[in-house]
């Protein structure tokens, strides 16, 4: 019996607009929760330890985010690659190299906390800490490093639930997981007033729930993917990678973009203007899980149709999942603007300085919320029909050589403002770019497609003939 005939996977299907994002609902919801319980951690700080621990965090987050990227390069690019095996009918090839991944995962992320922590204050003095706020970014960091591989697998694990066609199992590990931080915040800073070293633990054992679940559900319960045989395939290893490439560089951009926010920020209105990056960029982590999670959820569609060579089919999924963004970008600017107030306040006492200084930026920086959903979409298509290259150039284009362009151009001009608007402007130039990479990309796929079915038509006629 081949390969092809011991798998059934639901990512075949023929979707509508409606059971596209009933497939896509459970990794809407998975990031949403994520993104709470990140958030939350920032409310409690922000309540429970104060304004210079909040900044603190913020400051640490370039270092947090290295192993984050590090995950969900391989999480994105190996759950495409493990996806297109599946589309090719190669089962044993994706739970081979589902097990390589998760291995080499765990080892990378083992390696960047021990790097770190060996790396010590001079790590922190780098990232902008200041002598008054080291005591907190250490507190912050070193509670989190134990927890680094848990984290990193978490992040893999939620990609590859919907690789197995089981979205719905990643939400609930990640209601379970935020609910456990969210619990464990309280404990840890309102009861026992740990500070911001018990933020750092609450996060560091929700992730390791969540792993632990993980490790338990494709040991045990898994629908097509399990846990096999590892074998070291370095050219599987590396197009993992290279796939993934694009959301590494994503979040490398965002810790050096937000080391220049902090930088800037600094500067412009000291450390109250820290602590209120630090409350915009929680809120934007939050009102873009929605492109995040939908992105996330399709990926896997696009990239079993990819291996089928459905051309024809991937074309009609982008453009329903155009009409999603679409909707999302309405509802996530419209939600900031409703939601501001409130959304601040679970931060920072309202009537404060800072609390003044976090409004206006934030409703100037909303309208990135118009257009980033579009660049994250294009972004995470490429990597879904394995073209690294491209979607990392997205990327880039967007997350780095766009904001820093205009982090050091608009706020010369506009002071404050000017910061502020650095995103949304960075967004307009990367979606007109995207635009164009992602035009270029369904026209060849419309003549792919026509020489295939010109192709068929061929044999059908020499058969015939």
């Amino acid at each position: 019996m081949s390969e092809h005939l011991t798998t059934a996977s639901p990512l075949g299907r023929h979707f509508t607009l409606k059971s596209l994002l009933r497939f896509a609902a459970p990794s809407i919801g998975m990031m949403i929760i994520i993104s709470l319980y990140t958030v939350t951690d920032g409310i409690f700080i922000g309540r429970y330890a104060g304004s210079d621990a909040l900044a603190a965090s913020n400051i640490v987050y370039p270092a947090i985010n290295l192993v984050l990227g590090l995950a969900i390069m391989l999480a994105s690019g190996g759950s495409a690659l493990v996806a297109k095996n599946l589309g090719e009918g190669k089962p044993q090839a994706a739970r081979r190299r589902f097990t390589m991944l998760t291995i080499a995962t765990a080892a990378f992320s083992g390696t960047l906390a021990l790097l770190a922590f060996a790396a010590g204050d001079d790590l922190l003095f780098l990232l902008g800490s200041s002598s008054e706020l080291l005591a907190d970014c250490r507190n912050y960091l070193y509670a989190l490093l134990p927890f680094f591989p848990f984290a990193a697998l978490m992040i893999l694990f939620n990609a590859f639930f919907i690789a197995d066609g089981r979205p719905m199992q990643g939400f609930i590990v990640s209601v379970l997981a935020g609910m456990t931080n969210a619990g464990l915040d309280y404990l840890f800073l309102a009861h026992l007033g740990l500070g911001v070293m018990g933020a750092g633990l609450a996060t560091g054992l929700a992730d390791v729930l969540a792993a632990v679940i993980g490790l338990s559900y494709f040991q045990r319960y898994s629908r097509v993917l399990h846990f096999t045989r590892p074998r070291l395939e370095w050219p599987a290893l590396g197009q993992a990678m290279y796939n993934g490439s694009s959301e590494l560089v994503t979040q490398l951009s965002v810790g050096i973009t937000t080391f220049l926010f902090n930088i800037l920020t600094f500067h412009y209105a000291g450390a109250d203007g820290v602590a209120a990056i630090s409350v915009i960029l929680y809120a934007e982590m939050l009102l873009t899980a929605v492109y995040m999670g939908f992105t996330n959820g399709v990926a896997p569609i696009f990239s079993y149709h990819f291996g089928a060579r459905d051309f024809q089919e991937l074309r009609r999924l982008v453009k329903l999942s155009l009409l999603v963004i679409a909707g999302a970008a309405l509802l996530s600017f419209g939600l900031a603007h409703l939601l501001a107030t409130p959304l601040i306040a679970l931060f920072l006492p309202q009537g404060g300085h800072v609390y003044e200084l976090t409004h206006h930026g934030f409703l100037l920086f909303s309208f990135a919320f118009l257009l980033c959903g579009f660049n994250l979409f294009i972004s995470g298509f490429f990597t879904a029909i394995s073209d690294g290259r491209t979607s990392a150039l997205m990327s880039f284009a967007r997350n780095l050589l766009g904001i820093v362009v205009y982090l050091f151009v608009l706020p010369r001009m506009l002071g404050l403002t000017g910061v502020w608007l650095a995103v949304p402007a960075a967004d307009i130039s990367a979606l007109i770019f995207g635009t164009f990479l992602l035009t270029s990309r369904l026209r060849d796929f419309t003549e792919k497609s026509g020489a295939e079915k010109a192709l068929k038509l061929t044999h059908a006629e020499s058969k015939n003939g």
